[in-house]
């Protein structure tokens, strides 16, 4: 029952963070359309800040709290869960005002070594956030623990809804009074949002934990910092190197003599990195899923299961991303023209471009989210951060070198670089570790395949003058001709076939006319053979 409890618990936040990152993708194409490329260039400025000083600060306080809390609760003694979240609360509430105080402090500084002197608005208007952020953690950390994750997948929903219409409301009101000021009001409906969302799970807590709150406290074994610190650590890498960038990137435009740099900055991490980043929500829907997995089956020595879990997860989120990746090299200019009409048509020649050329980080970043999944499984937890910081900073290194020559794209390219650096190290990380697999390189052939026969047959779409037109041409011969493509090449077996959207019912269909029948004996891709 526990096991049947806690894979319904992954479903439900893998669901409520899934549809939160995709609102979270359509708030950015409207806020896009709301500021334009100069406004989300200096609105996407202040989060790499933002973002890592959460991460040092209060990123770490569900999960750490939540392994706490159930320990406690494994062994009876509820008293100290009290004391626990006692001492995460005063925790949270420090580290949130000392992170808010040095956002206000450091506000001019940061604004100076970004180049533009008026963004120090935007870091005092998202400052509260950080307060917001810390403590609504800890009271996620708290139903985590107790085995409930509905309260925060609840809140991430409703804090990104918040965002959506308080955002495009405040922009609007504020716009009369000049754009930063706009971009400001923006970033408080940050601030306002994570207050709804800090508000939603202390209410809930409030009455969900009123019996827990009569008993005395009572003290725990567990130590906060000997598991928050390394939990901190292996989430500061992205957040660094996303801050580096938002340092160095508009700086090194500007050296190059490149014109609109902030707006070249907004355009690659605004519009173009949002519609890469859509897609990839659905890989992160299988890392999310395959982390206990793996760990079970190492737990029981079970080396036969870790490798065919990991073959089939690899394989499917390869399968999941191929399509997303071709639709969007074969349809940039259309998506781009549909979703920022706003923008001028130089700006939106530039998206196009962008997107075109980084499309391949849609498979990149997916296969590289469910291989950090299944090595941390296995317990390699450090050679994932080093793989990664080696990424990071050969991308650091290609940018200082290229962007002032050769603009904005050297940055999108040195993206590329660093998540196919990572992957690759990770790869051969998983190699090592698990052994070479022959049926899962043949399964990758059969997907590449029939990704390239999608490709030709998507490929009209670029005659097609109405983007609407054309976009529906894609999906739907493009889909269509993907899974025939992958059902002829025998790519995906029965079992796989059902982790895909309407996959149950699609394997029903082909069962009924026979499909799976000739296929008693074929491998997986993961060396089991269907039974």
């Amino acid at each position: 029952m526990k096991k049947r409890s806690f894979a319904y618990g992954a479903i439900i936040l893998a669901v409520c963070s899934i549809l939160a990152k995709l609102l979270g993708g359509v708030y950015r194409i409207a806020l896009t359309s709301a500021l334009g490329a100069e406004g989300i260039g200096y609105y996407q400025l202040v989060f790499p800040f933002f973002a890592l000083v959460l991460a040092i600060s209060s990123n770490a306080i569900p999960v750490t709290l939540s392994r706490q809390i159930s320990g406690e609760l494994a062994l009876n003694n509820n008293g100290a869960v009290r004391r626990l979240m006692r001492n995460a609360v005063l925790y949270a509430l420090g580290a949130g005002l000392i992170g808010a105080i040095f956002t206000v402090a450091i506000s001019r500084l940061m604004s100076g070594a970004q180049a533009q002197a008026g963004v120090y608005i935007c870091y005092i208007a998202i400052a509260p956030a950080i307060v917001f952020v810390a403590l609504a953690n800890v009271f996620k950390g708290w139903f985590l623990g107790h085995g409930n994750t509905t309260p925060a997948g609840i809140s991430q929903i409703l804090e990104v809804v918040a965002k959506l219409a308080i955002g495009l409301l405040i922009v609007d009101a504020m716009k009369s009074r000049g754009l930063m000021q706009a971009v400001a009001g923006g970033l408080i409906a940050v601030s306002a949002s994570e207050f709804i969302s800090f508000a939603v799970v202390f209410i809930w807590y409030l009455w969900a934990g009123k019996e827990e709150r009569k008993l005395k406290a009572q003290p725990s074994q567990s130590k906060f910092f000997s598991t928050f610190l390394p939990i901190t650590a292996s989430g500061l890498i992205f957040p660094f190197i996303a801050f580096i960038d938002s340092v160095m990137v508009v700086n090194l435009l500007d050296f190059g003599g490149h014109r609109g740099s902030v707006s070249q900055y907004g355009i690659l991490t605004g519009p173009v990195a949002s519609l890469i980043n859509m897609p990839i929500v659905l890989a992160m829907s299988i890392s999310v899923a395959i982390v206990p997995a793996i760990a079970s089956a190492m737990s029981g020595y079970d080396v036969v299961s870790v490798k065919s879990k990991t073959a089939s997860s690899i394989k499917m989120c390869f399968m999941i991303s191929m399509p997303f990746f071709i639709g969007a090299i074969l349809t940039s200019a259309s998506i781009t023209r549909l979703l920022y009409p706003t923008l001028s048509e130089a700006q939106k020649g530039l998206t196009a471009y962008l997107l075109s050329i980084m499309s391949i980080n849609i498979v990149a970043l997916s296969m590289l989210e469910v291989l950090n999944a299944v090595l941390q499984g296995i317990g390699r937890l450090r050679p994932v951060l080093v793989n990664i910081a080696v990424g990071g900073l050969v991308k650091i290194i290609l940018e200082l070198i290229f962007v002032p020559k050769f603009g904005i794209a050297a940055s999108g390219i040195s993206t590329i670089a660093f998540y196919m650096i990572a992957l690759v190290l990770n790869g051969a990380q998983y190699n090592t570790l698990v052994g070479k697999n022959i049926n899962l390189f043949k399964s990758i052939s059969k997907i590449l395949i029939s990704g390239a026969i999608m490709s030709l047959s998507v490929a009209p779409a670029i005659l097609i003058r109405n983007d609407i037109a054309a976009l529906i041409y894609a999906v739907a011969v493009g889909g269509l001709v993907y899974v025939a493509s992958l059902l002829l090449t025998r790519a995906v077996d029965k079992k796989e076939l059902a982790m895909l959207p309407l996959g149950n019912i699609l394997s029903k269909i082909l069962g009924k006319l026979g499909y799976f029948k000739e296929r008693t004996n074929y491998d997986n891709g993961s060396g089991v053979g269907m039974q």
